[in-house]
Parts: structure tokens; sequence; C-alpha cells
């Protein structure tokens, strides 16, 4: 079940930095964050392949998997202290350190922008200046779509406080239901979250600017202090990500049954396996590509540039979301990449085409 922010501030599922008796030298605890209220097939790189594969337990962590809503949100309990990390986009990260608020990109996860806007292909509306005075439906009004698209409108001259309306629709059958009933003329959603939609029959036509298309987006952010204090530690959570992605990659139908024997709940069970095989396939395949580390600026895994940084910070800059523009070396360290790379990616490919 998800936990709330009062929850966590609270103190009801706090959890010690690191577990006691003789193991406590050897295994560090680790709250982590999704940013899906539920843990969906989609994040199966980066939660259930390296847990239920002991990426992290065979490293020394003990990571406790809590799904959240919205990337802003999760941002600010790791900024709190209420976790070490989140995997979320960078707005709230931008705007944290504006005032050197402690949190700090560790790892880059997803290569590629993963935001647009989109309406049904049958729609009248053929570009986004046609959606002035229409309702927009997203996730959750903290969702890292949100600030993307509010800029995308502002980039076309739309104060969008005022020319568009915003909508929460959640995902799945609340999703298709807005969209059918005409509730919502588009959607700000991601690669993952129109597959689920078109799973459910859905087609739709896209919109972006040459701006949004060149942003950073999901990336393993922690707090600062903690990630200081405990590189080691940040080192094997990276690299857990690291090999999941590449035995997705390798392996896609084998990462949802490892996903669904995590998290059973997430198997559906109102159509036949096959057909549930397929579909969760479908949402894994609209990111996969993303993942890959061949013909990247720098083929690494987790590796950012400082340019790429320049361009998510000006654009964010531009459209109004941060007042000022850092050295971008601000937001990230790359001091431990070397080491995050630092496995044998030929054992992790091979454990993933005899994967039974």
């Amino acid at each position: 079940m998800p936990f709330s922010r009062r929850e966590v501030l609270g103190g009801a599922i706090a959890l010690p930095a690191f577990v006691t008796g003789r193991a406590a030298a050897q295994t560090t605890r680790i709250r982590y964050l999704l940013t899906s209220p539920t843990p969906t097939v989609a994040e199966a790189p980066h939660a259930s392949v390296p847990t239920v594969l002991g990426f992290w337990s065979e490293a020394g962590l003990d990571v406790d998997v809590k799904p959240f809503s919205g990337s802003t949100g999760a941002t600010q309990l790791v900024l709190a202290g209420s976790a070490e990390f989140t995997m979320a986009t960078p707005e709230a990260l931008l705007v944290a350190r504006q005032t050197d608020a402690k949190a700090i990109a560790v790892y880059n996860h997803v290569r590629e922008s993963i935001y647009t806007i989109a309406v049904l292909k049958e729609s009248a509306v053929q570009k986004l200046q046609d959606l002035k005075a229409k309702t927009v439906g997203v996730l959750s009004l903290s969702s890292g779509a949100v600030p993307v698209s509010k800029a995308m409108f502002r980039a076309i001259g739309f104060d969008p406080e005022k020319d568009v309306k915003w909508l929460p629709i959640g995902i799945g059958a609340q999703a298709v239901n807005a969209l059918k009933s005409n509730q919502v003329d588009a959607i700000g959603y991601w690669d993952w979250g129109y597959a689920i939609l078109e799973n459910a029959g859905l087609e739709f036509r896209h919109f972006g600017t040459p701006e949004t298309d060149k942003l950073l987006s999901i990336m393993l952010i922690g707090n600062e202090d903690w990630v200081n204090a405990n590189a080691a530690a940040t080192v094997k959570m990276a690299q857990g990500i690291a090999k999941a992605a590449l035995f997705t990659i390798t392996n896609p139908e084998a990462a949802v049954r490892i996903h669904w024997q995590k998290y059973p709940a997430s198997k559906p069970t109102n159509i036949p396996e096959e057909q549930a095989l397929k579909e969760a396939v479908h949402v894994l395949q609209a990111r996969l590509q993303k993942y890959k580390i061949a013909g990247r600026e720098i083929a690494r895994w987790g590796a950012f540039t400082p340019a790429e940084w320049e361009t998510t910070q000006s654009f964010f800059h531009e459209t109004g979301l941060i007042p000022k523009k850092l050295d971008p070396k601000a937001y990230y360290t790359d001091r431990l990449l070397d080491q995050i790379n630092d496995f044998d990616q030929a054992t992790v490919i091979a454990k993933a085409r005899t994967y039974k």
C-alpha cells in the first residue's frame, strides 16, 4: 500500500538507517520511494528486478521500496530526510537547489524525455494552440508531467494557469473513462502511461516542443547529506538498478514475470495470461530504448553531462519554474560513476537470457 506524507513525516513507518545487531556493519537499510501509487510493471527495472534477483541484497543493502504519488512529493520527502532515495523527474530537484536544499541526482536512469501532451487519434485538436480553454487530464497535480506540460503551453504563449484547465484523472480505467466521456480534451502523461491506455484500445497523437524533447527525465535522486555519508551504499544502490535495467532490456518477459512474483496484485486476473504478458511487455517496451547506453555521448550507466543539465535548467528558468540559473554541477554528482559501472555486464546478460 502507498504511504502518506503524514505517515512518513510523523514517523509512523520510520525506519532506521542501519539494521541493528551483528549485521549492522554489513547491511544498510534504505528507504526508497517510487513515484506511482502502486508498483507498476513499468517500474520493474528499478524496483522488483533488483529486489528479486538480489542485486541489492547481495551487495549488502536492505532496500525498502515504497510506492508514492508523484515526483514532486517524493523528492520533497527525500529532502526532508524521510527517505534516502526516489526515482523521479528533476523538476523538484531544480527548485530545491535554488536554496541549496539537500538533494542530489546520482544516477541518470532514463536517458530521453518521457513527457508529451496527447489527444485521442480522432480528436479535432491538431496542435497545442487548439487546447486553449480546454481541459488537460493528468495523473495528479503533483505529477512530474504537470510542470513540463505547463512549460509546453508557456512556450506557445499560453498562461497555463488561466488558459488551460487541469484535472487529475489517475491512470487506467478512470483515465480511459475521462477521455471517452470527454471530461478531458487531452492528457499530459509519460511514455508507459500512454502504453497502459493503449492496452485498453486507445490510440493517441502526441505533441511536444523542441525544448521539452531534450529534457532530462527519470533519475535517482538522493538526500545529499546521506549520499555524502554513505557513498559505498549509494554506489550499490545505483549499480543494482543498472544491472536490472540491462537484465530487463535483454529479457523483458522475464522482468514482467519477476514483477508479478514480487507484486502479485499487479498481474491481471481478468484476461488470459498470454494477453496479460503481451500487454505488460508493451508497457516495458515504451521505455526500454531509453535505458540503453549505446550511442550516448557518455556510454556509461547512469551518466549525466553538464550540457544536459544546462539545457534542462535553461528551459525551466525560461518558463518560470526556477528564478535563477546555477552551475549545472550543483544538481548532480558523477564522482561515483566509475564504481557504479564496475560490474560484469556479460554475466548479467547471460543471467537474463537463461532466466526461467
